[in-house]
């Protein structure tokens, strides 16, 4: 599961349609220019495959005890086994052998967790995260549904020792779990951290929650409000980038129009980002008006951001009966 932002259901022409993949993927790409850069592969590099570079382990915390029943792959995995710790390639080659499988042993499923919860120092930051990520996925399909895996999840957000990326995992396995969970108290709790995340504004994966809220398909009219508020806080100029770009993109989905005093902000600040701007005048032709198109027309002859004005105006002018 990777970058959780979604597309909106297009109708109205194939512009529009280009349009809102157009920010999808502009949305993707600000998320992987904010994440750690993995270094350019050598000339020796097997196409598709993480260059890894040897590390030396100083002062590591030793990696978590796995059962001497768990088998190799998994040992290999979680990092138990010193020859292949640092080797990201090794540890995600072993994690392919078991990919498929969805009747792991409890032990298995037991070290599995245990590595969820521990932190790894070992690799770098993205790799540990993708390598979670993956684990987290094994988890979800297997067969009975692992018992505690949320309560992990949830540990993992809470518990203050795992970097950003990881975290932005969590929440998007989650939110794909929250609406199979039986249990009310569970399923509250699940929706208190999608909460306190979407009110880290200075974090990436605040907008990750606004969507995980978003999925909710129990939510309250009380809840559906509280997610409106919070959409709105994080379109703010001071919350990070990536986040705004989600909560922007909300915002105009549904028709928000209390965000339109921040889109104007944005499209008005002297510096530019060509992802906000694409999605802000986006979503001020879901929900702006006749005296917006005078702010939007200043980018019609930006060669990124044309095509998004001259949709944005065209919907505006069809909601105001103008030509």
């Amino acid at each position: 599961m990777k970058n959780h932002a979604k597309a909106s259901t297009v109708t109205v022409s194939c512009v529009v349609a280009a349009l809102v993949v157009v920010s999808a993927a502009a949305l993707l790409l600000l998320r992987r220019r904010n994440e750690p850069k993995l270094p350019e592969p050598g000339p020796s590099a097997v196409p598709g495959k993480v260059a890894v570079k040897p590390i030396v382990r100083e002062n590591v915390a030793h990696a978590p005890m796995v059962a001497a029943s768990t088998s190799r792959a998994v040992a290999v995995v979680c990092g138990a086994d010193e020859a292949t710790a640092c080797r990201y390639e090794a540890r995600n080659d072993a994690l392919r052998l078991i990919a498929r499988r969805r009747d792991l042993p409890k032990e298995d499923v037991a070290a599995l967790l245990a590595y969820l919860r521990a932190a790894d120092s070992a690799m770098r930051v993205e790799r540990v995260a993708a390598l979670k990520n993956d684990v987290m996925n094994l988890l979800r399909v297997q067969r009975p549904p692992v018992e505690g895996l949320a309560e992990t999840l949830i540990s993992m957000f809470d518990g203050g020792r795992h970097p950003p990326a990881v975290l932005d995992y969590c929440i998007q396995h989650l939110g794909a779990m929250q609406n199979g969970i039986a249990d009310d108290a569970l399923r509250r709790r699940v929706r208190e951290v999608f909460v306190r995340a979407a009110r880290q504004t200075k974090q990436p994966y605040a907008g990750t929650a606004l969507y995980s809220l978003v999925d909710d398909r129990r939510a309250t009219p009380a809840q559906k409000s509280e997610l409106r508020r919070l959409t709105i806080a994080l379109c703010r100029a001071d919350a990070t980038a990536s986040a705004r770009v989600a909560a922007i993109q909300l915002a105009g989905e549904r028709g928000w129009r209390e965000v339109l005093p921040h889109l104007r902000e944005t499209l008005s600040a002297p510096a530019r980002d060509a992802v906000l701007d694409i999605v802000s005048i986006g979503s001020i032709g879901l929900v702006g008006g006749k005296d917006d198109i005078a702010l939007l027309s200043r980018f019609s002859t930006d060669s990124r951001r044309a095509a998004a004005v001259e949709e944005a105006i065209r919907r505006i002018r069809g909601r105001s009966g103008l030509r």
